[in-house]
């Protein structure tokens, strides 16, 4: 049975919601500070806020950066998000400042670096003829461009799994890709902001670690509330959902919230569902855990995200394609099927039988059934003609559903011995000993096999 985690959308998803409710589901706080200080910033190590809130008297945990949070603390702005994420996209001739969209969110998803907003959407075209940016504070500047590629090697370099680095990694992946098809670039050209990537990287991979630390199998989500409005970013006044937002959501069902006029859904809480694959509930699903990501506003309603994880109630099964070797045959003697059913199986054969059949005229036959890896079918088809007398096989390639399997050592009264464990489409488990392993202690203990298996039947070894 997979684990399914499931993302309530009701009042949109931004990257630091999503981790938070992650956490609040129980992922290891102590991995996801450990692998986000691992990345090694130019800047320093990202200081983490890690939270247990009530508001609106709903428990649930607050996550952000220790700049972001302090930094959109000091601005008293109506709207407050998260990763105010940038691009530099070359322009005439000049680089045009372009904000990710993770601006101006109204309900904190990110806790927004708001003064990067007012900080870095400056252009030529903008706020005054200066062409040097408006600094806030003392210690802003402009810091390096970090491009898709330099992320992601970024996040090769964390002490984080292979699985975290890969889901990160696909997040980053789409976010950029819709970001360069909205700017009318290429991926390369589009480049984040390093404070803006800084807050991403946090969001997305913070997200990567804590879901690889449930061990999440599939993402689910319900239909995922936008808000109304706009919002401020550097080419002006924009709709709600962003550009790139609305991009990343493309194919996924989504709600128009007109009586909320703000931006519920931002660019990296997208990203987070395209990288993911995050697909409507169609299944059965049973949770053991709620979780709740608290944003930082109040927007009219309840803002948070809530997360749930089960398991699916749907028998997971492995696919796979296999290639069939048929053909009739009724001039070979018993000792001739025989033989070559041994030698079929010895060379690779995954199995191969012999059906009685009645042929024209009445003539009595057995249909001869292979099957094989496809990439051994040259192999047992040579076989069978070198073996049988035949003039011709059918081949065709089919599809197969496998209950899932293991061998394993079972523990019992006549010592270690070696079984098949198979996993049943209600979820038991029925365990069966190798006939094999029957036969030899049927000798050892000069009783029957029947007499074996029964005894380990009722030692509840193995199951009957």
């Amino acid at each position: 049975m997979a684990k399914i985690l499931y993302w309530d959308c009701f009042s949109g998803i931004a990257g630091n919601m999503a981790v938070a409710s992650l956490l609040d589901l129980g992922a290891s706080r102590e991995k996801l500070q450990q692998g986000l200080a691992s990345m090694p910033f130019s800047e320093g190590k990202i200081e983490l806020i890690i939270e247990d809130k009530i508001v609106d008297g709903i428990r649930g945990l607050y996550f952000n950066t220790r700049d972001e949070h302090t930094e959109h603390s000091g601005h008293d702005h109506h709207h407050g998000h998260e990763n105010e994420s940038h691009v530099m996209v070359p322009e005439s001739g000049f680089l045009r400042h372009e904000p990710l969209h993770e601006h101006n969110h109204c309900h904190e998803h990110g806790s927004a670096h708001q003064h990067e907003h007012d900080l870095h959407e400056h252009t030529h075209d903008h706020h005054d003829d200066s062409d040097q940016p408006h600094l806030h504070g003392d210690d802003h500047h402009h810091a390096p461009h970090r491009g898709l590629n330099d992320i992601a090697a970024l996040i090769e370099k964390a002490d984080i799994s292979a699985a975290a680095k890969s889901i990160a990694k696909e997040c980053f992946r789409v976010l950029a890709e819709a970001e360069a098809t909205i700017h009318g670039k290429t991926v390369d050209e589009v480049h984040f902001h390093e404070v803006g990537a800084r807050d991403s990287i946090a969001d997305i991979v913070g997200a990567a670690i804590c879901l690889d630390d449930l061990g999440v199998e599939k993402i689910c989500v319900s239909p995922v509330h936008l808000g109304s409005g706009v919002v401020k970013c550097a080419h002006g006044i924009m709709p709600v959902p962003a550009p790139a937002t609305a991009l990343l959501l493309k194919d996924m069902p989504v709600v128009f919230d007109h009586h909320i006029a703000f931006e519920l859904t931002t660019p990296t809480g997208a990203a987070l569902l395209k990288g993911l694959k995050a697909t409507p509930l169609t299944e059965q699903f049973s949770f053991a855990k709620v979780g709740h990501g608290h944003g930082s506003k109040k927007i009219g309603q309840a803002n948070f995200l809530r997360a749930f994880l089960g398991e699916s109630n749907e028998f997971k099964k492995n696919s796979d394609s296999v290639t069939v070797l048929t053909s009739n045959i009724d001039n070979a003697s018993g000792e001739q099927l025989g033989n070559a059913i041994s030698e079929f199986m010895q060379a690779g054969a995954l199995d191969a039988c012999l059906i009685p059949i009645i042929m024209k005229k009445g003539r009595p036959a057995h249909q001869l059934q292979i099957l094989s890896d496809p990439k051994l079918v040259d192999q047992l088809e040579t076989l069978v003609f070198k073996l049988l007398p035949t003039l011709g096989i059918r081949i065709e390639t089919v599809a197969r559903s496998i209950l899932q399997r293991e061998i394993i050592q079972i523990q019992t009264s006549f010592g270690a011995i070696v079984a098949k464990q198979i996993h049943l489409p209600d979820g038991r488990k029925k365990i069966i000993p190798e006939y094999d392993e029957l036969v030899r202690l049927a000798k050892q203990h000069q009783t029957t096999t029947d007499a074996i298996r029964k005894k380990l039947v009722a030692e509840a070894a193995i199951t009957d």
